[in-house]
């Protein structure tokens, strides 16, 4: 429990560090280029997105697993990283070659290709060894070190609209000092890794990732299409207000990404030692995100506005309307993770998989018909109704392996937010920054006092996930 507390710590203080000041580099692009330099930039880095999808097919995910069970298997290690980097020059040359054919001007054309450099530094990416090793304090140090190095970058040679080619370069910089970081790391510890090229290998690696990784490949295409059917069916001025609405729910999904990292290999060990313990720990995990989800989306529906301008200032002010139902998906979206993954680390990858590719055919054709229908608001419609689908689809599949009630846990926490946004609304005169510290205390009062969580609930936690 101990090294889950402290790994739950390092990545949650250090995730929430590099978002913040990710975020701050949004900030600071969005303010400087305004909405259409904005809406540039979005575009080419949902073409990258892509790329890095599909030089990583599942790989970390199965990697990850695979190193938690098996942690001084480098012959694996060395066969992931061999097989990541052909994946990776594979994938620029097709982008090199092919973005002649994508819509844009030069300079769009030049800041994907900027970004595409990406693919080199994120090849061999040691996190999914560190998260298996359950090191994750290494994992977090890289980060900043990533995201600190993307805004010294930004601050120091991004200074007008002309000098945009800086901001996909800080990107790919920052990549590449946080792989060396890693790197430096694995070799002091456990010597140097020799990357294996071994075909054979390969088609062992590929035959578990291949579900796991078209799966993500699904998800993630449809979460990073928005921006380009806006880029090519609107105007960039489109691209930039749903992205800046999308990039504050970003930030906020850091509860996604540490509730994976942290306890996906927790529970594939215990499905290989100790499967009776599922039970209790898939209720608590539900329980535990929908006290922390369900107070920040209420109180995002009521103060949006307001964040709104202060963040980006008032020629942002459209955004509303997507931060708000963006809001809604993100409610959902750390629950669905751990329902999606939580199959995977039972080994029902092909169920996870087969629930993927439904609900991403049918977001990508909503997104395309709405986003071209209703523009922005349309495709953040679009992510809400898929994601609740999916998060149906893949609470009833696993509750075929595993028991647990779910719902019963939005009960109490929906109680104390609605009190907490009553609350929010009434000092509507309030600052924003005042009126958030308001509200999280009045709902932590409120979500004890009706027994959302008891002391008898705080002292479990302490034995919620111990392996033996």
């Amino acid at each position: 429990m101990r090294r889950i507390s402290r790994n739950f710590l390092s990545l949650f203080v250090s995730d929430g560090l590099t978002r913040v000041i990710g975020f701050a580099a949004t900030v600071y692009i969005a303010r400087l280029l305004a909405v259409e330099g904005f809406g540039l930039i979005s575009y080419g880095l949902a073409f990258v997105s892509y790329a890095l999808l599909f030089a990583n097919p599942g790989l970390t995910v199965i990697g990850a697993r695979e190193v938690a069970k098996t942690p001084q298997d480098r012959r694996f290690i060395e066969g992931v990283i061999g097989l990541r980097i052909v994946l990776a020059i594979i994938i620029f040359s097709i982008l090199f070659i092919g973005v002649r054919f994508i819509p844009g001007d030069g300079v769009t054309k030049q800041i994907i290709i900027i970004y595409a450099l990406t693919l080199f530094p994120f090849a061999v990416l040691l996190e999914f060894v560190f998260q298996g090793r359950e090191e994750m304090e290494f994992i977090g140090m890289g980060r900043i070190l990533q995201y600190g190095v993307y805004l010294i970058i930004l601050l120091v040679f991004l200074k007008s609209a002309e000098e945009i080619a800086v901001v996909p370069l800080a990107f790919a910089l920052g990549y590449v000092v946080s792989a060396v970081f890693l790197l430096a790391f694995y070799f002091k510890k456990n010597g140097y890794l020799k990357p294996r090229f071994s075909i054979a290998h390969w088609r062992a690696i590929l035959i578990a990732a291949i579900p796991v990784g078209l799966a993500i490949i699904f998800n993630q295409v449809t979460i990073s299409l928005p921006p380009i059917v806006l880029g090519i069916f609107h105007t960039n001025y489109e691209v930039g207000i749903y992205s800046a609405g999308y990039k504050i729910v970003f930030m906020l999904l850091i509860i996604e990404r540490v509730f994976y990292y942290v306890f996906f290999p927790v529970l594939a060990k215990q499905f290989a030692k100790n499967p009776e313990k599922l039970k209790s720990n898939f209720a608590f995990l539900t329980r535990m995100l929908f006290a922390l989800t369900i107070p920040l989306t209420l109180g995002g529906l009521v103060l949006g506005p307001r964040i709104i301008d202060l963040i980006y200032g008032r020629a942002f002010h459209e955004a509303v309307g997507v931060f708000r139902i963006l809001l809604l998906y993100f409610m959902m979206a750390p629950i669905n993770t751990i329902f999606g993954y939580g199959l995977i680390a039972i080994d029902q990858e092909r169920r996870f998989f087969k629930i993927i590719t439904i609900t991403a055919v049918m977001s990508a054709v909503l997104i395309i018909i709405l986003g071209m229908e209703s523009g922005s608001v349309g495709a953040a419609w679009a992510l809400l109704i898929a994601e609740t689908i999916s998060i149906i689809l893949m609470n009833r599949e696993l509750k075929k392996f595993v028991l647990f009630r779910s719902l019963r846990h939005m009960v109490k926490p929906f109680i104390a937010a609605f009190v907490m946004a009553v609350g929010l609304h009434v000092l509507g005169q309030w600052s924003v920054i005042a009126s958030i510290i308001a509200g999280l205390l009045l709902y932590t009062v409120i979500l004890y006092a009706i027994r959302g969580f008891t002391k008898d609930d705080l002292k479990n936690v302490t034995k919620a996930f111990t392996a033996e």
